[in-house]
């Protein structure tokens, strides 16, 4: 966690299944002892099951959630775990713009 905002990294070129996304959601629930929090994940090349993308998108332990990637097929990817997400996600290729970004919506603006 840096700064109240909860950090993930996937390493680059990993496959995350249904069963690691469910750990990463726990994990995000005890760092922050179930108050949603904003979360910045770096998914550079990272693929996703569509059971994992779901996972994510029922998440109650995240306020926000930045997606940091480095090229169009992150943005891609990242745009395909968005679509039955409750709370609001955003493509970055910037962490310091996604930083600021999940800063302004833990302050209660978009």
């Amino acid at each position: 966690m840096v700064a109240g905002i909860v950090v993930s990294v996937w390493r680059p070129g990993s496959f995350v299944d249904v069963d690691d996304a469910r750990d990463a959601m726990l994990a995000v629930e005890r760092i922050s002892g179930g108050t949603p929090m904003p979360m910045l994940s770096h998914m550079t090349d990272v693929e996703f099951s569509a059971a994992a993308r779901y996972a994510f998108a029922q998440s109650t332990g995240v306020l926000a959630i930045a997606v940091l990637g480095s090229s169009a097929v992150d943005r891609v990817m990242a745009a395909g775990t968005s679509r039955q997400t409750t709370y609001p996600h955003r493509f970055f290729l910037s962490e310091e713009a996604a930083k600021a970004w999940l800063t302004g919506i833990a302050r209660g603006g978009e």
